[in-house]
């Protein structure tokens, strides 16, 4: 599902109002360490299945924060069933420039994710709309100033399976995301399920 495969829902959304989730305050928690390993290929490998499944469409162009975010704790449910590796929960990563082609596709742009954050609020949907911009000009226009992040990957123990929370926002009232099971198979990394997801 594309970005824009989820025009009618943001349409919706953007005329009556809903509301995401809360998050928990970012204030309270210490801020995480970012490995100087690269990401592997098999990271990247992984990415790259997410990022075509629920965010990249090929055509437009994904401005993807360049640091991974912290696994969610609301997201440890998505790993029950799994014998988990151990990894450090507060350890993020840097994708570099030469990991682009890894991840499949030339329409991915790495971001300073305060930077972009400025360009979603300059570029919100719900404002335009209010300032007299059409809803599908409005929905458009924010898509194209989002923000995409990937969370850490949380692989099992023999790294058949990997769990990632993905998102995207547009706005105040514009996005999506969830959390993501994949499966290593004999022809690479595969989707098994959705285990969660949002709309704002």
């Amino acid at each position: 599902m594309s970005r824009f495969a989820v025009l009618p829902l943001a349409t919706f959304v953007l005329l009556f109002g809903a509301v995401a989730p809360s998050a928990k305050s970012q204030q309270d928690e210490p801020k995480p360490r970012v490995s100087s390993d690269p990401l592997t290929a098999e990271q990247l490998a992984v990415y790259k299945v997410v990022l075509h499944g629920g965010i990249d469409d090929g055509k437009s162009i994904v401005h993807l924060q360049s640091l991974t975010e912290v696994f969610p704790e609301d997201s440890n449910d998505c790993l029950k069933g799994l014998d988990i590796e151990p990894a450090d929960a507060r350890i993020v990563h840097r994708f570099r420039v030469e990991d682009l082609a890894q991840l499949g596709s030339d329409q991915i742009r790495l971001v300073d994710a305060n930077v972009q954050d400025k360009e979603v609020e300059q570029n919100d949907p719900h404002k335009a709309i209010q300032n007299g911009s059409s809803v599908g000009h409005a929905v458009a226009n924010g898509f194209a100033h989002g923000k995409t992040w990937v969370s850490e990957i949380r692989f099992d123990r023999t790294h058949a399976h990997a769990v990632v929370f993905y998102g995207f926002v547009c706005g105040s009232l514009c996005g999506n995301g969830g959390t993501v099971t994949l499966e290593k198979t004999a022809k690479g990394w595969k989707r098994k399920s959705q285990c969660s997801s949002w709309v704002s």
